[in-house]
């Protein structure tokens, strides 16, 4: 099974966009700044660290905006390995989610470099995409 991992990683941004966009904290619309800015830290933690801390770091928000931010992102990131022929976690629990990683992506380093290759790709494009929609909103 061949994938397209540019089209799967342009997608799954593209929903990460959408719903971040209908998301409102008191009644008031989430800054497209905010998405950008967890975005692009969870990025950096992505590709310094792997996909195993990137995920906790997504789990480890706090601030009621990167919490819902943070959320919506590492849902989509989950439900994209189905399309990378992985099965993804039957729940989106931490110590499920993270017990997904440690038994199977991270131990077959073939599966590890395909899902930390199309989360990078998606991260960046989600990245782009808060940009297009920050300027989108002025």
């Amino acid at each position: 099974m061949k994938n397209n991992i540019d089209l799967i990683a342009a997608k799954t941004a593209q929903t990460i966009i959408k719903t971040t966009k209908d998301i409102k904290i008191k009644a008031e619309p989430i800054k497209a700044t905010d998405a950008e800015n967890l975005i692009t830290k969870a990025l950096g933690v992505l590709q310094e660290n792997g996909v195993y801390a990137a995920l906790l770091y997504l789990y480890t928000r706090t601030s009621d905006t990167d919490k819902i931010v943070a959320e919506k992102v590492r849902e989509q990131l989950l439900d994209m390995t189905s399309q990378l022929a992985i099965s993804p976690p039957p729940s989106k629990d931490v110590s499920v989610a993270l017990t997904f990683l440690t038994e199977r992506v991270c131990p077959h380093l073939d599966t590890l470099l395909l899902v930390k290759q199309t989360w990078e790709q998606t991260l960046i494009y989600a990245r782009y995409g808060a940009k297009a929609w920050n300027v989108e909103t002025k």
